[in-house]
């Protein structure tokens, strides 16, 4: 690795989030599920200079998954819909992690990036584009501010609905994450 390439570790911190956002359809439309991931693992090769030799690696661990949804006031709705979200839609019990590794880095503006990869959800690769956002927090911390558009159809996903239509799921929903690296002593 050449030496302007700094390596950086990602995890769970007090100030980092990793969330999912599910937009609802029918009745219940403009509420949004806010499902929180909260252990995640990965690696950063990040080069400000020249973008494309940089390279990111995640891991998300599926059963982590937490709901916040302020609106959601009942314990035992916030708990159909993290069994929804982590049986139905991820099956995690036979597919206990979510995998994104890059494929491609392309420098936008100073410190805009985007990276193109590829997700593995329930055994199933595709590829995604992150439009993302990278800058040093002094020498030993980077900022990623990012998000993506996921589409379940693209995992053999049905969007879950309720009431017969009624209430609904839209199948594009936003992965967004704020994460701070920690610089890698290797």
């Amino acid at each position: 690795m050449p030496e302007e390439i700094a390596r950086y570790l990602i995890k769970p911190s007090a100030e980092s989030t990793f969330t999912l956002e599910v937009s609802k359809t029918g009745l219940m439309a403009g509420k949004k599920h806010f499902l929180f991931f909260e252990q995640y693992s990965g690696e950063v090769d990040y080069d400000p200079q020249h973008p494309e030799n940089s390279s990111v690696s995640l891991t998300v661990e599926a059963r982590s998954v937490t709901c916040k949804d302020a609106w959601v006031k009942k314990k035992e709705q916030r708990k159909r819909i993290l069994d929804a979200a982590v049986n139905d839609m991820m099956a995690a019990s036979q597919y206990p992690q979510l995998t994104f590794a890059s494929t491609r880095i392309t420098g936008k503006s100073k410190g805009q990036y985007e990276i193109q990869g590829n997700l593995t959800v329930r055994g199933i690769t595709k590829p995604i584009t992150f439009v993302t956002a990278a800058k040093p927090s002094g020498i030993e911390r980077l900022e990623i501010d990012g998000d993506a558009q996921i589409n379940l159809k693209d995992y053999g996903l049905t969007p879950p609905s309720a009431m017969l239509g009624l209430i609904g799921t839209k199948s594009k929903m936003t992965l967004r994450f704020l994460v701070w690296a920690e610089k890698s002593s290797r």
